[in-house]
């Protein structure tokens, strides 16, 4: 209890919120409240650090922390879901630029140079055995070469699990619990007869469901197969309802007609707040139905007897026996359900979570692993190979050729030098009319007023260096806009998505995703309100959020600083995008507005913080938006 500076690194906002929340609110934490200064934005520097802080991260806000806070001494650090290291460890649907297992990576490298006393934890983690030659050894010298020592658990359930194969006939599951799915042949009815005979019983249930729009479709055959016109909805949940419904104006989208039904829907798509809501009133016993993907496994702690099996996949790819272990978990919880049951539809689940992984592995301590760019500095000499020497100097050659000091290239992490280098040169070979564009587009972006001209000139800045295929596919289609009867210029279509969201916030790309069509096999047609939204949020959510917001943040350094050098200023004195980057990684540009965005609230909510009118916008809250702020005033100002 002798330490002065904590910091706390966690995957996801989620966990993020949820520790934060705990921190602030529970009486149990008290201690840590009256004797911490507790921060979860990584601009905290100079004077609003404390004697003693506690620094609640995920990897991307430790490593913008660090680069702002060089000489800062931290005492302690705690890493959550340390498997992340390790891309391989676990299923992913997603192309590997969205992946974060190089943050991870960067973040542990930087804590492991800087503080001693480290906890790196994470469940079902299957370890090397020290004494086989045939295994792959870089995680035990990971351990070995850092003197961390093991302390594995993987033996012990704290909450005692059922495994059952819910079979076409009877299934009796034990003394309280029988599955009768005589008769029923279609798999949505088969899901449905499940789910009520577990209401029967008056227990509640999460259903595992491979991907977003398989879990909106399984909603849709819950409710069909339910007759749920006398379900008593609790008045909390009712709040959220009309809240919804007031605020999208989306009768038909499957989370609301789920949520009227007693069924909360959770998915990485789903805004966050929303999330983070469903989760409270499922373990409420507000919601009885919770249909989830893997976001189930990575951030959220719920309460749940029964979890329901429905698909062996992730995506397209099959479950890994390491996600499986993390599905089955969701059974049961200490302190609520001493045992839990895990109802498995789909066969083949059973058998991956019976089966065994590969171990967990370190690709930094290990020379034979494939490296890029990154990895050449993030590895110490002995695992890097000669070809890896080789390269890392000759970016170091070019490097010192532009006299660009380390303090500014090790800025953003997780984008290489030569990245740096290319947008580096790409700015300095602009024209005088290129910079006056920049020039006029950082001025209105002062108001979150976007000037497309001055955008483009910026993302054909920072084209060379994206390799994230949607983020390019949303530059390289372009789009043309009327004025009055004139066809205006062409733009990229991503400056009228952004557009659409800086302007009208996540409804303003839900209203210009509704506007365009898709293209299907059988012709053209609209999105549909479930694709607009799940558009919507991977557009905001992860193309916005971890993408296009690192590029620019590139951009963003390397312009500031060769201005800095040309006018001879200082680096922060220099005028640059730092509030669209603001905008885009928290949804808000105040402290409060920002913290409140963490916490997750209401974008009204965000607004009134971020807004000099806020009388006026309060008066325009409902009933849910109210009680939220009553909550988040109180965390707030505390």
């Amino acid at each position: 209890m002798q330490y002065k500076n904590i910091v706390l690194v966690f995957p996801t906002i989620a966990l993020l919120s949820e520790n934060y929340e705990r921190l602030l609110t529970d009486d149990n934490y008290d201690y840590f409240y009256d004797e911490f200064t507790i921060h979860t934005l990584s601009e905290i520097n100079g004077d609003k650090i404390g004697h003693k802080n506690i620094f609640i991260f995920t990897p991307e806000r430790y490593l913008s922390f660090i680069d702002k806070n060089r000489k800062l001494d931290i005492d302690f650090v705690f890493v959550d879901e340390i498997y992340k290291i390790d891309n391989e460890y676990l299923t992913n649907t997603i192309n590997k630029e969205n992946e974060r297992d190089t943050a991870y990576r960067v973040a542990l490298f930087h804590i492991l140079k800087s503080t001693h006393d480290i906890l790196l934890v994470g469940p079902y983690i299957e370890f090397p055995d020290t004494n086989e030659s045939t295994t792959n050894q870089s995680f035990n010298l990971f351990l070995y070469n850092n003197n961390f020592t093991i302390l594995d658990f993987n033996k012990y359930e704290i909450v005692n699990k059922s495994v059952s194969i819910i079979n076409n006939g009877i299934t009796k599951i034990d003394n309280n619990l029988s599955i009768d799915l005589k008769g029923y042949k279609k798999v949505g009815e088969k899901l449905g007869k499940i789910v009520s005979d577990i209401r029967q019983i008056e227990e509640n249930c999460i259903i595992y469901t491979k991907g977003a729009g398989t879990a909106e479709k399984k909603t849709k055959d819950i409710i069909k197969f339910s007759n749920a016109s006398d379900t008593l909805i609790n008045n909390n949940l009712q709040q959220l309802i009309t809240h919804l419904k007031r605020t999208f104006k989306l009768e038909d989208w499957s989370l609301i007609r789920g949520l009227e039904n007693k069924i909360g829907i959770h998915h990485g798509l789903v805004p966050k707040y929303i999330q983070k809501e469903i989760i409270q009133l499922f373990n409420e016993g507000n919601l009885d139905v919770l249909i989830s993907t893997t976001t189930i496994t990575e951030g959220v702690n719920t309460s749940a007897k029964n979890l329901i099996v429905q698909s062996a996949s992730k995506g397209n790819k099959p479950l890994k026996t390491f996600d499986a272990k993390n599905i089955a978990g969701r059974a049961g919880r200490f302190l609520h359900h001493y045992q839990g049951r895990v109802l498995i539809i789909d066969k083949k689940f059973k058998d991956i979570l019976e089966g065994s992984d590969s171990e967990i592995k370190h690709k930094n301590y290990d020379e034979s692993s494939k490296k890029d760019e990154i990895d050449y500095f993030i590895t110490n000499e002995d695992f890097l190979n000669s070809d890896d020497r080789k390269s890392r100097k000759l970016v170091l050659h070019e490097q010192l050729k532009r006299d660009i000091p380390n303090e500014i290239m090790q800025m953003y992490k997780v984008i290489s030098h030569s990245d740096k280098i290319t947008v580096y040169d790409k700015i300095i070979d602009l024209s005088h009319k290129d910079h006056l564009k920049i020039k006029q587009f950082i001025q209105k972006i002062s108001y979150l007023y976007l000037d497309r001209d001055g955008f483009s000139v910026i993302l054909n800045t920072i084209y060379p260096i994206i390799n994230n295929k949607k983020l390019l596919f949303f530059i390289d289609t372009e789009s043309q806009i009327k004025k009055g009867q004139n066809i205006g210029k062409i733009y990229p279509i991503l400056t009228y998505m952004l557009s659409a969201y800086l302007s009208g916030g996540f409804m303003g790309s839900v209203t210009y995703n509704l506007s365009r069509q898709k293209k299907t096999s059988k012709g053209n047609r609209n999105l549909t309100t479930d694709e607009a939204i799940r558009d919507s949020s991977s557009f905001i959510f992860h193309t916005l959020k971890y993408q296009l917001v690192k590029y620019l943040g590139v951009f963003n350094m390397m312009y500031k600083f060769i201005i800095s050098k040309q006018v001879d200023k200082l680096f922060d004195d220099v005028l640059g995008i730092d509030k669209l980057l603001m905008k885009l990684e928290y949804n808000a540009v105040s402290a409060k507005g920002r913290l409140a965005s963490d916490y997750g609230v209401p974008s009204k909510i965000i607004k009134y913080y971020d807004n000099d009118n806020q009388v006026t916008i309060r008066e325009t809250f409902d009933e849910y938006e109210e009680s939220k702020f009553k909550i988040i005033e109180s965390i707030l100002n505390r």
